[in-house]
């Protein structure tokens, strides 16, 4: 059996909590208050092994989903971290875009007096419109309510425009790929399926011609340069739309991975020394964000060895490093609001 650490045995971060302990934790403290008021945090959880992370991912996973945030999961094994276009792109592989835009849109005909409401959907109630593809399109709406069409068209798309150009936080290539989308769902021929289907390849990082993107306004592909921002604009147009706001696992395991295996046993990807500082200052740029993030909750999932490895761990990267363990602290019990926590780490599995 393990004695009691002493001080000096203890790395970053002060002693241990359980998964549990700590699922339990993000969910009173910040699903259900602040990151749902608007607010924004980056943790860092050093897990004892993969059963752990696993176990950690699985409960934010469902603790989001059962608070109404959407959940994504994003692997250092299988995407490429150091770049952050490549997150965003992860993402943006995980959200439902046309259901957001449904969303959109919804508000959009209840602002403009005219709603449309799911148990109509579902059931095709008399003085609603039908159910089934096409619902929301403004022809099927405004015969539901016997208006015209194209006063109707008018009303919702100025909704839409006010909402999406109008407000503040969003970038502007957001602000136009997601009109698009909302425009598509109206089914008024503004925007056809080519155009839309162009704008969702843009938003996943597919190779789109951008003379397919003109028409919407977009001239430049997603990259390093703007990639932080649209992510940043996804956290902060969720809860407009119907949804709490967003939740990123990120497992950064695969960074302690020094030597590829051989060829015929390689899986995903790996990450050199350069790469692995890449990696941690994209997750540095996003806790320097958080005073500018919203609604935003990212759990960083890292192996005890990254908390000591001078090489590949933090101690590589001072930038990151101080800005989770510059804290002050009771070494003996773990301050569960800290931005680096351990969850059921062996003592030794951190010597």
């Amino acid at each position: 059996m393990a004695t009691r650490p002493t001080e000096g045995d203890l790395p970053i971060g002060g002693a241990g909590l359980g998964v549990d302990e700590y699922l339990e934790f993000l969910r009173k403290e910040y699903l259900a208050d602040f990151i749902r008021r608007g607010g924004a945090s980056v943790k860092l959880a050093v897990v004892g092994d993969d059963q752990v992370a696993q176990r950690l991912h699985t409960g934010l996973a469902a603790a989001a989903r059962a608070e109404g945030y959407l959940f994504v999961a994003v692997d250092a094994a299988n995407v490429r971290v150091h770049l952050v276009d490549q997150v965003f792109f992860a993402v943006a592989g995980q959200v439902d875009w046309q259901a957001l835009a449904t969303s959109a849109v919804r508000g959009a005909y209840d602002a403009s007096a005219f709603p449309v409401h799911d148990a109509a959907l579902a059931s095709g109630a008399p003085g609603q419109p039908a159910a089934g593809p096409g619902a929301l399109t403004v022809a099927n709406v405004a015969a539901s309510y016997d208006v015209n069409p194209r006063e109707l068209y008018r009303s919702v798309r100025r909704q839409l425009e006010q909402a999406l150009l109008g407000g503040g936080g969003l970038a502007h290539e957001f602000r136009l790929a997601m009109l698009r989308l909302c425009q598509a769902e109206l089914g008024a021929g503004d925007v056809d399926a080519v155009e839309r289907d162009a704008v969702l390849g843009w938003l996943r990082g597919e190779r789109v011609p951008l003379p397919a993107l003109r028409s919407a306004l977009i001239y430049s592909r997603i990259g390093r340069h703007n990639a932080r921002s649209l992510l940043l604009s996804l956290a902060r147009w969720l809860p407009t739309v119907g949804t709490a706001g967003l939740v990123i696992g990120l497992d950064l395991a695969r960074l302690a991975v020094g030597r590829r295996p051989p060829v015929e046993e390689r899986e995903g990807v790996y990450y050199s020394k350069a790469a692995v500082l890449d990696a941690y200052e994209v997750v540095r740029q996003l806790i320097d964000a958080t005073d500018s993030l919203s609604s935003v909750l990212m759990a960083v999932a890292v192996p005890p060895e990254l908390v000591t490895d001078e090489t590949r761990g933090l101690p590589a990267y001072s930038a990151l490093q101080l800005r989770v363990a510059d804290e002050v602290r009771d070494r003996k019990r773990t301050n569960p609001y800290a931005a680096l926590v351990r969850l059921d780490v062996r003592l030794e599995a951190i010597r």
